[in-house]
């Protein structure tokens, strides 16, 4: 759609959120909320993309640049009302003549669907302006939509400015218009700030253009949840939960099942496999693949990781890692980032496992960590063991090869190789390396000293 371009405003301090941190980059559902209208926008198709920005400008580039590219940035040093932060973008689009698009980047329910269908409506009725409209019981909060007798719009008066008999209307304009863009700035420049708040509103654009005779268009949304703004940290959490539920809908109808939607909380951008079950109190973060026939939870964490098929994840956290197919993870598991875990491997109760590699067909029973290693295929390792990987400087390598049995609680001294079919005595601190087929054995001689408890107690009566 070249003939489309948007503005996202984002400039706004957020206030009621109480938070040093900026109100567009506020997780919504995992995902930074004014991705959710740049992706609405790029699903459309829309080439030029504007986003308003004002304070922690720097910030929002930095975090957004790691989703979105293609962005152009526009600057509010004032916040001096909507108007004037549309009228920020407008030295971007000089050149530009067709339908602008404005979005708010604090609501990011809005489906592509409803967007297409006022673009839709713009068009068909060769609008100067159409805008986004709800019916809502409780309206307050909102400007409403003023109408003449005939039923056509004929302003916006914001809620700060309403008279007793506007504050019955129940139809609320959403904040989201499409304008043809010239008569857009045109109107912009005629707009003032006599108003309650002495600023500088969009929505007096609707009543310039409509008493210069242009034509003015409405579309009403069915689904009112679209329309949530979020404000404060209760919107935000109502927000994530309608978000999360709407995830959890569509990997249902995909063949996913998920035990208790209400309890489940799975990211944008989440891919998973027929036939795999979620348990509650999963959380199941963006960037995720999980294959199919997998079990995962109760209580299981998986972040921005690929899951094999037919792999059971119960009770534990894994991050930034691979898992392969027909393993067993947990229960309370931990797998550190850059951790790759091959097919049919058993990692169990209270095992910690950092940037290493096993091989398909080892088991890491229970209490143990392994921090940069390599392990072979069919590698066994006791309870309590530990690789001790940091000497106080750097981190060092363990490599254990095919086919090696770690007896319980061995120390492993990095930088140390445990060879193929070797075995390690259990109690055995490896400083050196174990030679292909050997047994390492590093621990004291046992010595029992007879009648030692007899000889005790004797000494205490004294």
């Amino acid at each position: 759609m070249e003939s489309i371009a948007s503005i996202i405003l984002a400039a706004g301090q957020g206030k009621r959120m109480k938070s040093s941190f900026p109100k567009a980059l506020h997780p919504v559902a995992g995902s930074p909320m004014l991705s959710y209208s740049l992706e609405l926008t790029k699903s459309l198709g829309i080439g030029k993309r504007i986003v308003v920005i004002g304070q922690h400008a720097e910030k929002i580039k930095k975090e957004i640049s790691d989703i979105e590219n293609e962005i152009i940035y526009a600057y509010q040093e004032k916040q001096l009302g909507t108007a004037h932060a549309v009228q920020q973008a407008e030295k971007y689009l000089v050149d530009f003549s067709g339908i602008i698009l404005v979005l708010y980047t604090d609501v990011p329910l809005l489906k592509a669907s409803t967007i297409q269908k006022l673009i839709n409506c713009h068009k068909e009725h060769r609008a100067s302006c159409t805008l986004l409209t709800a019916n809502l019981e409780q309206p307050e909060g909102y400007g409403r939509i003023i109408r003449n007798q005939e039923g056509k719009i004929s302003g916006i008066v914001e809620q700060r400015d309403l008279t007793k008999e506007q504050g019955l209307i129940k139809e609320i304009n959403a904040g989201i218009y499409c304008f043809n863009s010239k008569e857009l700035f045109a109107a912009l420049k005629m707009v003032n700030k006599n108003n309650y708040q002495k600023e500088y509103y969009l929505t007096d654009v609707i009543k310039i253009l409509l008493d210069k005779g242009y034509v003015a268009t409405t579309v009403t949304v069915q689904d009112r949840e679209e329309i949530m703004g979020i404000n404060t940290r209760m919107d935000l959490s109502r927000v994530s939960c309608i978000l999360y539920q709407r995830n959890a809908y569509e990997h249902m109808s995909n063949g996913v099942t998920i035990i208790d939607k209400n309890n489940t909380y799975i990211d944008n951008h989440v891919k998973i496999g027929q036939d795999t079950v979620i348990y509650p109190y999963s959380i199941i973060t963006a960037g995720t693949e999980i294959g199919e026939c997998c079990h995962i939870g109760p209580y299981s964490h998986i972040i921005n990781s690929s899951i094999g098929r037919e792999t059971r994840i119960c009770s534990s956290n894994v991050e930034k890692s691979k898992i392969g197919n027909n393993t067993m993870i947990g229960p309370y598991a931990h797998i550190r980032p850059e951790s790759i875990i091959g097919d049919d491997v058993r990692i169990g109760n209270y095992v910690e496992v950092k940037k290493t590699f096993i091989d398909k067909g080892s088991k890491v029973g229970h209490l143990t960590y392994l921090g940069d290693a390599t392990l072979g295929k069919k590698v066994n390792i006791g309870a309590g063991t530990i690789t001790c990987n940091f000497d106080g400087k750097k981190k060092n390598p363990t490599t254990i090869k095919d086919g090696v049995f770690i007896g319980s609680n061995n120390a492993l001294v990095a930088p140390v190789t445990i060879d193929r079919n070797s075995y390690t005595a259990a109690g055995s601190t490896i400083t050196e390396n174990v030679p292909a087929g050997s047994l390492g054995i590093a621990r004291s001689r046992q010595k029992n000293i007879i009648d030692w408890t007899e000889k005790k107690n004797k000494r205490e009566t004294k």
